[in-house]
């Protein structure tokens, strides 16, 4: 094999041009250098690879075998670095958040929409996942960064995440507004418990919250209905299967027009979202701008009970 190779890229710009003065330009050096690296190439070669004719050249029959296959060889290494490119582009612009399904209730869809219709060469990838799953992710470095739901009791526990507060949400009590209870009444919380309740499982970030307000009150709680989300727990507590509990804006539609009502009771502590990533991590330039612009959207309004 040839010793340099850019002996072949010499080659490739003369042959194409077919001129010594007219390579030396593309290559920005001189027009002896290219005949000198021309005569070591040849030297290699045993061969020679052009004819000259006064101030023409031409290529030997030796020297169209070798451009054929140098040539196809460039228009490789050229698609190669286009690739790369479109690779490094692509990079910059894949972003992989974690939001959870309350944050989405919460207005962050057409915060992500808006952003996207700025920057339409963004790459999306978005998990849905538990509040523990996310932390795993961020750990495991398989998302940039999240949007997670815990309440400022448990957010020390993470002390590898770094935590921005972006707001606050609160956890309802309600029930449909046929079923047969006083909602001018405020109830206790172990009132509450002689009616059928329903509740996502235990495994979830919210339900550590709720059970807590419970056990500060010397009271275990234990659903009548435990579901896998927050989306099955309104359908039930709809058709008056017992008493929900749930984010104000999965129920704040069916409150506004009266399908449900709030039960006043001792209100479930306010959990925060935070915009999470992990400690020491560097967002990328398009990943920042993202990161910031959540920061700053506006979500829709909450309740304070």
């Amino acid at each position: 094999m040839i010793s340099n190779l850019d002996y072949y890229k010499t080659f490739f710009y003369v042959a194409t041009y077919s001129s010594f003065s007219s390579a030396a330009k593309a290559l920005f050096v001189s027009q002896s250098a290219v005949s000198q690296t021309i005569k070591k190439l040849e030297e290699e070669l045993g061969t020679t690879l052009f004819t000259r004719s006064g101030q023409h050249i031409n290529l030997t029959e030796s020297g169209e075998l070798l451009f054929d296959r140098v040539k196809i060889a460039f228009n490789e290494f050229q698609k190669a670095e286009l690739d790369i490119k479109n690779y490094e582009s692509m990079t910059l612009n894949n972003i992989s958040v974690g939001i959870t399904e309350t944050s989405l209730r919460y207005g962050f869809l057409d915060c992500l929409e808006a952003f996207k219709n700025r920057h339409p060469d963004v790459h999306l990838s978005i998990s849905g996942n538990t509040t523990q799953e996310m932390f795993s992710y961020l750990r495991e470095n398989r998302i940039d960064f999240a949007l997670i739901i815990i309440s400022d009791l448990l957010a020390h526990k993470n002390q590898d995440i770094q935590l921005e507060k972006c707001f606050q949400i609160q956890d309802v009590f309600i029930a449909s507004s046929e079923m047969e209870i006083d909602f001018s009444k405020e109830y206790s919380l172990s009132e509450l418990l002689s009616y059928p309740t329903i509740s996502v499982s235990e495994s979830s970030n919210f339900r550590e919250n709720l059970d807590r307000l419970f056990q500060e009150n010397g009271l275990v709680f234990q659903p009548t209905y435990k579901l896998e989300n927050m989306n099955q727990v309104l359908n039930f507590t709809k058709r008056k299967f017992g008493i929900g509990v749930l984010p104000y804006a999965y129920a704040k539609d069916d409150i506004e027009r009266g399908t449900l009502k709030i039960i006043k009771t001792t209100p479930v502590p306010k959990r925060t979202v935070y915009i999470a990533c992990l400690k020491g991590k560097s967002l990328s330039g398009m990943c920042l701008s993202l990161y910031d612009f959540i920061r700053r959207y506006n979500v829709i309004e909450d309740i304070d009970v």
